[in-house]
């Protein structure tokens, strides 16, 4: 085997074994916040954090899924001022016409 093989074979696991750590360190970030979120929840998540948690969670349909249901729950026990759904519906683009 030529020394040139075995330097890229020996560059490409080193770079596998910093993908691997990367992915790994991510998975345990996610997981991280996703409890931080459920502690949150239980001791009563206000608007703002269900809005801020929602910009962040950003490609996360999951989290933003549960996020909304948060919001609809608030908006069902708050019924009169403006609605946190309709917020999170501006926040990503999506816009109603009101009844005219």
């Amino acid at each position: 085997m030529s020394p040139y093989v075995s330097n890229v074979t020996s560059l490409f696991s080193g770079d596998l074994a910093t993908v691997s750590a990367s992915i790994r360190d991510a998975g345990r970030d996610i997981l991280n916040a996703d409890i931080d979120l459920a502690r949150q929840e239980a001791d009563g998540i206000d608007a703002a954090e269900i809005v801020n948690h929602y910009v962040a969670a950003r490609g996360d349909y999951g989290i933003r899924h549960w996020l909304r249901s948060l919001a609809a729950e608030y908006d069902a026990a708050q019924p009169f001022g403006p609605r946190l759904v309709d917020e999170l519906d501006q926040l990503d683009g999506v816009h109603t016409l009101a009844a005219a």
